[in-house]
């Protein structure tokens, strides 16, 4: 069946899947050929040679009955016409209507263009000849006289006219004309004869000629025949493979899932797989060659396709996986993504179009959920950042009275307490205030989106330079050096930028190994992107990866990812202070630039943070 649906396709779109690549026939082929050509021009040329002999004579013999032919032709257009005269003439005459004189007119040109022609073909004609000078001049006095007639019945009418009709021999030299012009007609039908019988004798001779040399041409084609028969039984092997690798194009079509067919100029389809038919509601076995969209779609659909299709054909312009909704009937399938290319010949010239729809319906559903839950997300994360402001805001006061109340208890009832509730009120204090710098670095995290400011043009070797005044006080405790490389300029949140480096540097100086000073490095690489680094960063553009190298304790390469994550600690509270929300909210400040930053380190051997962003940013507004 599907070899059978291939060689169904016109021999236009046909002629352009199977054709044999170049240079395939072997030249030995060529050879053979050009061999056999030879031999047969050289019969054809003996032949033609021998006939052309023998037909000089039948050539000369048919212009000889031709001219006959024309004679006699000639001879009976000039009685007629001369008749035709005589009848005008006599009619105008008689009724006196200039009309009947157009026809006259037009008679006797007829009647002398014959007997000028009848001269030309008789000069080499000594009797003939003659006769046509004898009809000449009868022809000429038969139109003196009714010249005569004519003029005489427009001056003075018709009795005058009759009077000269009647004394007038115009009669009986129109029968002599006559005469003449038929012994004229059968003297040269005589001769008609003669050479009539002469040209059917060389025709005869011809004949003879050319079946002879039709049979000897025959017989070197057929010796010419044997000698390409093997290379003919190759050729058919080789069009026996090609006619493999078409049912196997089809096999593959009808194994695709996707929507694949086939359109020529017109519009008309020429192939289709399984998938299409069965979308169509046809039957496997059923096809649609020759029938266009008109005749499958309603009306509105069908010109939407069909214009697609002329976009296509005359442009040269592929439509590339265009989402639209399938046909109406369509059971399972409502959405398609459709990509129509154009389908070019050897020489590169559109014979037609092949189209490719993959059915999205799973996809556009996934999207159209996809979509619902981000709107129910966004609501829910600005609802929980609501509530996040407004918990932290609540929570502080009654920590600041705590905080409060308790100082004022330790420095008033102090001694009253004793031992054991100094150590009570001093936890006490000390779980408050760790609350208060987790209410305040959770407020932080949340106001990355919620405060955010628009991007500008930010000098990033400043905003260290700052970050590095703040953390002073650190510094010279630990007698930490801090080394600050040359830093781009960048559109990026300056008061992010500076959250960002605050927490890494501070990070750098915190995690140190005892009684060893701390040595902390910043320094950035530009670059130009490759599409694939960041999503911030097109194919092209510049980036920039900024390395903070410290020499701390370092951490196990594993929990690289998981210390970006809020809460997360690698240390209890009493080795190292802080609430675990500071490298989530680095990241977090990276995401909104489009950037990423990761970190490198093993145990014992310090840590390297590297954050990449964008040089240059598209415009966003200060909640991007």
């Amino acid at each position: 069946m599907m070899a059978g649906h291939f060689q169904s396709v016109p021999n236009s779109i046909h002629a352009q899947l199977l054709q044999s690549p170049p240079g395939a026939a072997r030249p030995s082929i060529r050879r053979k050929v050009n061999l056999v050509v030879g031999v047969v021009l050289f019969l054809l040329g003996v032949i033609a040679f021998v006939m052309w002999a023998t037909t000089q004579n039948f050539r000369h013999t048919a212009e000889r009955v031709s001219k006959s032919n024309e004679i006699l032709q000639l001879g009976k257009e000039l009685d007629r016409s001369v008749t035709e005269m005589e009848s005008l003439c006599l009619g105008f005459l008689i009724t006196g209507e200039e009309r009947s004189l157009n026809g006259y007119k037009l008679a006797q040109v007829v009647a002398a263009d014959a007997l000028e022609e009848l001269t030309v073909l008789t000069e080499d004609l000594p009797d003939q000849r003659e006769r046509v000078k004898l009809l000449k001049l009868k022809f000429s006095h038969i139109r003196q006289i009714e010249t005569q007639e004519i003029a005489a019945r427009r001056t003075s009418g018709f009795r005058e006219a009759a009077t000269q009709f009647a004394e007038s021999k115009v009669r009986n030299t129109m029968e002599e004309l006559h005469m003449v012009a038929s012994d004229l007609q059968r003297t040269e039908g005589l001769q008609l004869s003669e050479r009539t019988e002469k040209a059917n004798l060389a025709g005869r001779a011809a004949i003879i000629v050319t079946m002879v040399g039709t049979v000897a041409t025959f017989l070197a084609l057929i010796g010419a025949g044997f000698l390409l028969r093997r290379d003919a039984d190759r050729r058919q092997l080789a069009e026996d493979a090609l006619v493999q690798q078409a049912n196997l194009l089809t096999n593959i079509m009808d194994a695709m899932p996707e929507l694949v067919f086939v359109k020529d100029r017109q519009g008309h389809y020429v192939m289709q797989n399984r998938a299409h038919r069965l979308y169509l509601g046809l039957r496997i076995s059923e096809s649609i060659e020759g029938r266009t969209v008109f005749d499958l779609f309603p009306r509105e659909l069908a010109e939407r396709y069909h214009a697609d299709d002329r976009y296509v054909i005359e442009t040269g312009a592929p439509i590339r996986n265009r989402e639209e909704p399938a046909r109406p009937t369509s059971r399972n399938i409502v959405w398609l993504s459709t990509t129509k290319m154009p389908l070019r010949d050897p020489a590169g010239r559109i014979v037609g179009l092949v189209c490719v729809s993959a059915d999205i319906t799973a996809r556009k559903e996934a999207d159209e959920k996809l979509k619902r839950f981000a709107e129910q997300l966004e609501r829910s994360n600005a609802e929980l950042q609501s509530f996040a402001s407004v918990a932290s805001h609540d929570l502080q006061e009654p920590l600041r009275k705590i905080m409060a109340f308790g100082d004022r208890l330790r420095t008033r009832c102090g001694e009253a307490l004793g031992e054991q509730g100094r150590d009570y009120l001093g936890r006490m204090q000390g779980a408050a205030e760790r609350m208060q710098v987790l209410i305040q670095d959770l407020l932080k995290l949340s106001r990355i989106t919620s405060r955010a400011q628009p991007f500008e043009p930010c000098w990033l070797t400043k905003i260290v330079n700052d970050v590095l005044g703040d953390l002073e006080v650190a510094i010279e405790e630990k007698g930490a050096r801090v080394d600050v490389g040359d830093l781009p300029v960048i559109d990026a949140d300056p008061l992010q930028m500076r959250q960002l480096f605050q927490n890494l540097i501070a990070n750098a100086l915190k995690f140190q190994q005892p009684g060893e000073a701390p040595v902390v490095s910043v320094h950035c690489e530009v670059s130009v992107s490759s599409g694939h680094e960041i999503s911030g960063a097109p194919r092209g553009s510049k980036l920039c990866c900024i390395y903070v190298q410290d020499n701390g304790i370092g951490f196990d390469q594993k929990f690289a990812d998981q210390i970006f994550d809020v809460f997360q600690r690698l240390h209890t509270r009493h080795q190292y202070e802080g609430t675990g929300i500071g490298l989530a909210v680095c990241r977090k400040i990276t995401d909104r630039h489009g950037g990423s930053i990761v970190a490198q380190s093993s145990e014992g051997q310090g840590a390297t943070f590297i954050v990449t962003l964008p040089v240059k940013q598209p415009a966003k507004t200060a909640h991007d």
